[in-house]
């Protein structure tokens, strides 16, 4: 257990800061949410779309994904296409 009373005020000021930038967190997924929910109304797309393009360009990854969804149709197709 914590028993001085420093290492008690250390944890509660972490604690403290955690809750914070849990707070902050929060609000930061919900102005996210309002900006796809935005933009998928305005521009007649599903918010799915809208929120893959976002993570893309977040993530600065377009070739990554294209590279994978190209080996997931890839599979898919030799197995739905296979014929004994």
């Amino acid at each position: 257990m914590i028993s001085n009373e420093v290492d008690r005020k250390k944890f509660k000021s972490a604690l403290q800061e955690i809750s914070n930038s849990f707070t902050r967190t929060a609000a930061e997924k919900e102005l996210i949410k309002e900006i796809v929910d935005d933009l998928a109304e305005s521009f007649e797309l599903p918010k799915k779309t809208v929120n893959k393009l976002a993570r893309i360009y977040y993530k600065q990854n377009l070739s990554q994904e294209v590279e994978e969804f190209d080996e997931v149709q890839a599979l898919y197709e030799e197995i739905v296409n296979f014929t004994n």
